[in-house]
């Protein structure tokens, strides 16, 4: 549903003057198409003239859309639907084309807004600026927000798509966030490398002086504090996308981390661990001889990142990060 500010003060700003808008969210999308779950897109009219802001994915579809939007704005009347559409063709006319032919699918939902709904919006972009955790929601009743249940329910949910019933909700203001149980070299580059793709860092060492801690400026957190506890360190983070990386400095401080983590009730949504072949098979030796369970092991990513011949820390982090980004973008 998008976690840009813009996006939603450009809404906020329309109702507030009683200017009413068409929301456009991509509740669910298949290999091939241009929009991703989450995706959004405002409409609204201004002296007849469409003003739109966000994307579903571009093309035809979205023009006709707007189309569709402009349309029901002139006449007062409000959209909320659901709705499959198909990037392809297929003559016997059994599906919905969306005009694109990219291949895939995207199921989309509408939203008309008034100023009705401003005290919901002022509620989004609080959270977005906090940020807190919300998980919003839209159905054929409208907008709404609540607060997250416990636990980690899917970021993008779609439920009852087949009937009048349906509802999509998606939690926003608690970004995806990635925690690094090692702060050295790799920590560091690491730590570049996520914020400039957008996620919330967190890096853990247990060594009180560090140059490449001080150094990082990268990381929105960053403790100092024996890996025994770096369970409870991740566990500040619940509710969230949590994508952990062990990379500490000696295996034994490793399988700290690994034994600690392996404790809290709420499993990350990704752990992957550095190091070789060699090394990997001797801690999850003892990471199994301290009890751990066979099937969180297996669970691990094991050499962790994409097979890419890296090497130096800049190269390693890209690695690192080009795994997380696909895990995290999985459809």
């Amino acid at each position: 549903m998008t976690s840009n500010l813009a996006f939603w003060q450009n809404i906020l700003n329309r109702l507030q003057h009683e200017i009413p808008c068409v929301l456009y969210v991509v509740a669910a999308a298949e290999q091939g198409s241009p929009g991703n779950a989450g995706f959004a897109m405002g409409v609204a009219l201004n002296c007849s003239n469409e003003e739109t802001w966000g994307t579903i994915g571009g093309g035809i579809m979205e023009k006709n859309l707007m189309g569709e939007a402009s349309a029901a704005l002139s006449n007062k009347q409000s959209l909320h639907w659901l709705r499959k559409l198909h990037h392809y063709k297929r003559s016997d006319g059994s599906i919905q084309e969306s005009g694109l032919i990219c291949s895939g699918s995207e199921t989309l939902v509408a939203c008309t807004l008034s100023g009705n709904d401003v005290a919901t919006v002022e509620r989004i972009l609080t959270a977005l600026s906090t940020p807190s955790a919300l998980r919003v929601q839209i159905s054929k009743d409208g907008l709404t927000t609540s607060s997250p249940v416990n636990g980690s329910p899917p970021r993008f949910l779609l439920e009852n798509a087949t009937n009048e019933d349906w509802r999509y909700s998606e939690t926003i203001g608690a970004p995806d966030t990635v925690i690094i149980a090692g702060g050295g070299h790799v920590g560091l580059a690491l730590s570049r490398q996520m914020a400039l793709l957008g996620f919330y860092v967190v890096v853990a060492d247990e060594r009180e002086i560090l140059e490449t801690m001080q150094r990082n400026t990268f990381a929105n957190e960053r403790y100092t504090a024996s890996y025994q506890g770096f369970g409870e360190i991740v566990k500040k983070y619940a509710g969230r996308r949590i994508f952990v990386v062990i990379a500490t400095a000696k295996y034994l401080s490793d399988v700290e981390a690994l034994i600690s983590l392996a404790t809290i009730p709420e499993t990350p949504h990704y752990i992957g661990l550095m190091g070789s072949k060699a090394k990997i098979t001797t801690i999850m030796r003892d990471v199994r001889l301290a009890g751990v369970a066979e099937s969180w092991i297996q669970a691990l990513r094991a050499p962790i990142g994409v097979p890419i011949n890296s090497d130096t820390p800049e190269e390693i982090a890209v690695s690192i990060a080009a795994e997380i980004i696909g895990i995290k973008n999985a459809r």
